[in-house]
């Protein structure tokens, strides 16, 4: 059904070619909206590794956060540490998610000039 609705009505094509669904003209997902997308896709996965402080998707979003290597475990170490504030604190969206984690991290040196550029 989907690929008919996309395909008559030309959702996918017209957010594609304007940008207006996160996409670049070339099909790819702008830098900003990929975070997102990501803890939206993989929330329940992602929390678990976050209550753990270590995971495959945990590993990912710290990636796509930007964070360089050599600050991942400080990273898990933050996450599992605030998991409460993270991920159960009302409002469960990619985007308060992404807030809480840009919050903990502006409170956290290593990471205070990170946080601000994702």
């Amino acid at each position: 059904m989907m690929a008919t609705t996309n395909g008559t009505f030309g959702s996918q094509t017209f957010g594609i070619s304007f940008g207006n669904s996160g996409c670049t003209n070339d099909g790819k997902v702008m830098a900003e909206h990929q975070t997102s997308m990501f803890v939206a896709s993989a929330f329940e996965t992602l929390s678990e590794d976050m209550a753990r402080g270590d995971g495959e998707h945990l590993a990912a979003l710290t990636t796509l956060m930007g964070v360089p290597v050599e600050h991942h475990t400080a990273f898990f170490a933050m996450t599992q540490q605030h998991y409460r504030g993270l991920v159960e604190a009302g409002e469960i969206s990619s985007i308060a998610v992404i807030k809480a984690l840009q919050d903990a991290m502006t409170g956290q040196p290593v990471f205070a000039q990170i946080s601000g550029t994702r």
